[in-house]
């Protein structure tokens, strides 16, 4: 199983990659069968094909990740991680920016890839702020 600093550097090349656009990057860090779960309650995401248009999707609205320290389990398997990430999402003001406050826990299996992503925020975590 990948050590914790394996699935450290995991956790934090996803929101490098995020922000810097890089679709096939962030899917090269996940298995072809991963479940995304975002927010933790809706529909899971399944599969590398279905979370390409998730994340191209946020890519496409501007997506900023801003990733506290990663924290892992002794299980040898996950890992979490507080994220703040803003975007600009359809209906959102000129001048303003949606900002949730999340949690992301991640199991990263022992080829180093990411099989499930379960990420935490409810309604009162997502706030529009000024952009900028």
């Amino acid at each position: 199983m990948p050590d914790e600093t394996v699935r450290k550097k995991i956790a934090l090349d996803y929101c490098r990659f995020m922000n810097a656009g890089d679709v096939d990057a962030v899917l090269a860090l996940f298995v072809d069968d991963v479940r995304f779960e975002d927010p933790v309650g809706a529909a899971p995401i399944r599969g590398r094909r279905a979370l390409r248009a998730h994340l191209a999707n946020a890519i496409e609205h501007e997506v900023h990740e801003t990733a506290g320290d990663p924290v892992a389990a002794h299980d040898d398997e996950h890992v979490v991680m507080p994220v703040t990430v803003s975007l600009n999402p359809p209906g959102v003001e000129p001048g303003q920016r949606l900002r949730i406050n999340l949690v992301a826990m991640m199991s990263v299996g022992p080829d180093e890839l990411i099989r499930r992503v379960r990420v935490f925020w409810g309604r009162t975590d997502a706030a529009l702020v000024p952009d900028g």
